[in-house]
């Protein structure tokens, strides 16, 4: 959703950036718990970019807090936990984004965070666990900036990528919210899909669906769907294909020349994520949002970090060799799925589940660089023409 408001924030400047600033929750100042890069700068302008002429990593978490009106959605529940994490990747010269999708269930190293916020104060023993445990280990106290802290950490920890302490937190109603602010999202299901364990209300025909936020949260979070193996990783490349119809959606002249659409989307935006670091100035966001006001939902890339099922373990899962080459891809700002080499031919790598990708889903062996055994897809989704 945050790719979606960078795509046209330059709007922003229209709109009053003091007044929408004021919505913005931020988790406050975390910079004496980590090493910060300050080349960024809070003075940034609406038309100019804090992170100029430097890629930016940040972390979109989906957090399955269950209090106050998230506890109406989803049902009251206990202590803080992350249902949805993605790395979200920025090309220096703002001509990409890649969205990676982390599976909550990667087994990784976590390793010691803050449990309070004195520089000098608890740190937890590191640990190995499930990928969104770091949320609830950093949150233990109930701070969303630890919890979104020791996220990040765990990512620099497994990637090599230092996302510093860039991230913003979604919950269940600012999801709602931001769909409902745009008028509902249009999205082909090519088979019907229904919620076999009713812990959503999920239960879609084939056909084109226009989702209502209620409609669009329940699409995102059913785990139990009909022909699905339960698993947290089959749900990813519905929440990608969703985010994609978003980022369609909002750069569409339905929502850009609709002054009333742009104003009530980034007010719900504004008022349902909370950030930290540089992305809690909108200004900031403004600046970046121009800067990338001519992105193409085709250059917006998702892909899912490669990984297999843990022996003997049910339900965890551990990230395969082709991981170490996304990540490097990444840290180098190379994109994830470069063009083969004019000539060349290869037959599509095994996808994480061990299936072989559909052609032109991975891209051909015939670079000098390895392919990490990924499918990506973009916005753009191939599966409309099965809608007609």
């Amino acid at each position: 959703m945050l790719v979606a408001v960078l795509a046209f924030a330059g709007s922003l400047a229209g709109f009053g950036v003091l007044r929408l600033q004021g919505n913005v929750r931020t988790v406050g100042d975390l910079g004496a718990l980590i090493a910060r890069d300050d080349e960024g700068s809070s003075t940034a302008t609406p038309d100019t970019d804090a992170w100029e002429g430097r890629p930016l990593n940040f972390l979109v978490i989906g957090s399955d807090d269950r209090g106050g009106a998230n506890g109406e959605i989803g049902g009251v529940v206990g202590g803080m936990r992350s249902d949805t994490a993605l790395l979200v990747h920025v090309a220096a010269d703002r001509s990409r984004v890649e969205v990676v999708s982390i599976p909550r269930d990667s087994e990784v190293r976590i390793p010691a965070c803050h449990l309070d916020r004195d520089p000098a104060g608890r740190m937890s023993e590191p640990t190995k666990d499930k990928f969104n445990a770091a949320f609830s280990l950093g949150g233990a106290s109930g701070d969303p900036g630890l919890a979104g802290l020791c996220t990040a950490a765990t990512v620099a920890e497994n990637t090599g990528i230092d996302v510093g302490a860039d991230f913003a937190i979604v919950d269940f109603a600012g999801f709602e919210g931001m769909v409902d602010a745009i008028g509902g999202v249009r999205l082909c299901v090519p088979e019907a899909i229904r919620d076999t364990h009713r812990n959503t209300d999920l239960d879609l025909d084939a056909g084109w669906h226009d989702l209502t936020g209620g409609q669009a949260l329940d699409y995102v979070r059913a785990r139990y769907v009909t022909g699905s193996d339960n698993s947290d990783t089959q749900r990813i490349p519905r929440q990608q294909k969703f985010i994609g119809a978003v980022v369609r959606k909002v750069t569409s002249s339905d929502v850009l020349t609709s002054p009333r659409s742009v104003a009530g989307f980034l007010e719900q935006g504004t008022r349902a994520l909370t950030l930290s670091g540089e992305l809690a100035s909108v200004r900031s966001l403004a600046g970046l949002g121009w800067r990338m006001r001519g992105l193409d939902p085709e250059q917006v890339t998702f892909v899912t970090v490669p990984t297999g099922p843990k022996p003997g373990s049910v339900g965890r899962v551990l990230w395969t060799d082709d991981a170490d080459l996304l990540w490097q891809r990444i840290a180098a700002d190379e994109p994830v799925a470069p063009e083969p080499t004019p000539g060349s031919t290869s037959t599509p790598a095994p996808d994480a589940t061990g299936e072989q990708a559909p052609e032109g889903g991975t891209p051909s062996a015939g670079t000098d660089v390895p392919q990490p055994g990924l499918t990506p897809r973009t916005a753009e989704d191939p599966d409309d023409a099965l809608c007609g």
